[in-house]
Parts: structure tokens; sequence; C-alpha cells
């Protein structure tokens, strides 16, 4: 196995030492890394750590090329006002000393800061996606030495808990009206499909035990019938994936006929399980994508993990009906998305250790074998893995954790990962990370130590 580090937002921490840490990430077996957002002075230290340092200037690390916009009709974005041009430099010889080594490079968020779109919806709006492709073109062309980029998003929300709507994008506040013409364009009704929004959201707060208990278990029809056998709902769900599979395929054959060289692309859904309900649906997407990272972040709490969604949903659920169990709300979650999980059963205090071995052995190796399925090469799966002490603010996974999600992962027939972000790295987990994929990690003979910085 072997893997690709990401480097997000402090790329300072990286490209000042350069050598040092490419040297140490290739012995431990890095052979990829990912920088991104390409923007210098952005060091952000968790909530739960100390203040972030001041004075850094925060600027992109290129201007950006006019002709490559007006090529699209679009408007450039403004030029930074701080050029930085020591900085740009070095960050230029720090990806060139990647590929120096080996090692593939990719920019993360090529399309962050495309100039002024068109007023329609993102996923829809020709101007704006224009607006983004040439964003990733003059990304891509300031730096040859990319082999591709990888995006994170837009995508259709999954969370249903209130408190959460704040921080992540929510299921039923996503058919603005702005997405009535894409839902026209594709052959949807939109007020039907706000009808059925609306319907699933009483149905939410007026869950019948009895519906749970005699269809939640009974596959497509019976989970159909438990939802209120709504075709509308069908629909909408349909409409999620059919509308982000053709805005990332108008991405792909966009940058394709604009570059004059080629490079791979990738995308990062959910995890297979909700992966479908955020619109992407692995098996299309792999039809024309180049790789697919789905998140394997089965953390607990935080916003992404897999554990904290389930738990929010169960909690969520409960907190909208009596009469109803913590069974229910598992058995309606495992309706809607085919998940398991061994050892949580009637008390919401069973969550508190899902991330038990048969965890690993089960939801981890099903997780990763559903991503594998849609692809014809292994190597075009690189989930994002986040674990240590912090995982996207969520509970800390341990270096055990860890083991046991690379081994099942291994196990099921996964051979790269792309880790989530080098700032997080933590010492259990470069030991486990380089004993897996390079020669272990031994701090008393190594000059490199993981920054282990708790950075966002």
């Amino acid at each position: 196995m072997k893997l690709w580090m990401d480097v997000m937002r402090d790329l300072e921490s990286v490209m000042n030492d350069h050598e040092r840490i490419l040297d140490a990430w290739a012995e431990g077996g890095v052979d990829g890394v990912v920088f991104g957002p390409l923007v210098f002075g952005t060091a952000r230290l968790s909530k739960h750590a100390l203040p972030a340092p001041t004075g850094d200037i925060v600027a992109e690390a290129y201007d950006p090329n006019p002709a490559v916009y007006a090529g699209l009709g679009v408007e450039p974005p403004s030029p930074p006002e701080q050029k930085l041009p020591e900085k740009r430099a070095l960050l230029e010889r720090t990806m060139n000393a990647a590929k120096d080594r080996g090692m593939q490079v990719y920019c993360m968020y090529a399309d962050g800061g495309a100039g002024p779109g068109g007023t329609g919806h993102q996923l829809h709006d020709d101007r704006t996606l224009a607006s983004r492709v040439a964003r990733m073109v003059d990304t891509l062309e300031h730096f040859p030495m990319a082999d591709g980029a990888v995006m994170d998003g837009p995508e259709w929300g999954y969370e249903i808990a209130p408190h959460h709507m704040a921080q992540r994008s929510c299921f039923f506040q996503d058919l603005p009206e702005s997405a009535a013409p894409m839902a026209a364009d594709l052959g949807y009704d939109y007020e039907a499909m706000v009808a059925a929004k609306d319907r699933l959201l009483d149905l939410f707060h007026n869950l019948d035990p009895v519906r749970i208990r005699g269809h939640a278990r009974g596959g497509l029809v019976g989970a159909h019938r438990m939802l209120g056998a709504d075709s509308d709902l069908m629909a909408w769900l349909s409409f999620r994936t059919d509308s982000l599979t053709r805005y990332f395929r108008r991405i792909r054959e966009g940058v394709a006929a604009e570059l004059k060289r080629p490079v791979r692309l990738g995308c990062g859904p959910r995890s297979a399980a909700f992966a479908p309900l955020c619109g992407y649906d692995f098996v299309d997407l792999a039809r024309f994508m180049d790789f697919l990272l789905p998140k394997h972040y089965f953390f607990h709490r935080g916003f992404d993990g897999f554990i904290g969604t389930v738990y929010r949903y169960s909690q969520t659920l409960l907190e909208w009906n009596t009469g109803i169990s913590v069974t229910d709300t598992l058995d309606v979650v495992q309706a809607l998305f085919g998940i398991v999980l061994p050892g949580v059963g009637d008390d919401l205090l069973d969550f508190e250790s899902a991330l038990n071995p048969e965890f690993f052995e089960q939801v981890v190796t099903q997780e990763t074998r559903r991503a594998l399925a849609s692809v014809d090469d292994p190597e075009r799966i690189v989930p994002w893995l986040d674990t240590g002490r912090l995982p996207h603010d969520g509970d800390p996974m341990s270096a055990r954790d860890l083991k046991m999600l690379l081994d099942a992962a291994e196990a099921a027939g996964l051979r790269r990962f792309n880790y989530h972000h080098q700032g997080n790295l933590s010492a259990g987990e470069w030991v486990v990370i380089s004993d897996k994929c390079g020669t272990r990690w031994d701090p008393r003979k190594s000059d490199y130590q993981p920054p282990d910085e708790l950075v966002l």
C-alpha cells in the first residue's frame, strides 16, 4: 500500500523545509503530494489549540492569466495585491522537488478563487461552470509539474440534525428556487420534488414504529413502503445524482477541451454508504473521472464522520418522535444507507464504543469494497483518510484504530489512500502508516518529526 500526503492551507510549513520533509515522506511510502488551496498565509490552528500566528499575508500563489478567462468568455479574478515572489518560487521548488523524487503532484481546490460566475444554481449555471473551468485550467497551466487536480465538492447536503445545519449543508434545505431551471432541463418536476421533500420531513417527525418494524428490513420495496411509497421522493433522489454527475462531467470535458496537456482529475465523495444521498454515483463518475477519493472518515462527532452522522440521524429522529427506540432509528438508517453498526444496540451510549474490531472488519471492508467495485483499476480509488487527535473536529482515533482501518481496507483490495492532512499527522499515525507503506519510522534515528499541530 502507498499514500498521497495532503498539504492543506499551511503550505509554508512544508515549503520551508521541503527537502527534509519530502525525503522522510518518501521513506515512509508517500508517492504523491496534494497541495492546496494554493494560498499563502492561511494556517489555522484548531479551536482546541493555541491561537494561530498573526502577521502572515494571505495571498494567492499566482496571478490569473486573463487570456484563459477571455477564451471562455468570463471575467478573471482580481490578481492578489501581494505578489510574494519568494514564496511563489519556493512553492514551485517544493513541487518540483516532489516530482524529482518520483512523486505525483496534485492541486487541491484548483478552481478555488474563480472569477464571478452567473446568477443561477452553481450546478447548472453555464457562466459559473465556465469560470470554474477557467480557474482550473489557469491553475494547472501555472503549475506544469502538476499531474492533475482534486475537487472536493460541490455536493448536495446529507445532515438532518438541526444543530448541525449551520456547519454543513442540510438535506432538507437543498431545493432552492434556483434549482427549478436545472430540474426542468433534466426532466424533473421541481414543485413535485419540493412537496416530496416536505412530506418526508413531516414523516420523519411522525414515524410509526409499526411501519418501521414491518418494512425497514424489507429491502428496496420495504424501505419504499416505510417512506410512504412516494414516487416523487424517489425522483428527488435521482435528481440529486443526475445533476451532480452532469456537473462533474461538464467540468471534466471543459478542462480537457481547454488545457493543452493531459491531466488527471478526481473528486471526493463521502463514503460509499452516504455518497448517493449527496448526489455521487461511484459507477457513473468512474466512467469519466480519473480517480475517486471517497471519505474514509469513520470517527464520531465533528463533521463528515461516518459514526457521527449515523449518531446524529438516530439522535434527531428520537428528538422528533415519541414511541420509537434507538433500534428503530437504526433500522431507518439501515433502510436508507445499508449501514449496520456492530455492537450498537438500543442505547445511544453504544455509539461511544462503536469503533470496535467488528466495525473495521465489517463496515470498513464493505465501504472499501463498494468503492473498488466501481472501477477497473484499484489505483483509481484513493480514499481520504482522517484519524488522529481531532479528525474534522471529531473524536480522536488512535493509532490502533488507524492500523485496524488500514488492515481491513488493504484486505478488501485498497492500494493507496490520501492522508488528510500533514499538519495533523501524529507520531503514532506515522509509525503505523510508514510501517504499512514504506520503511517504519524510528524517531531515534530520523530527523523528521510529524507536526501534530491540530490544524483545521
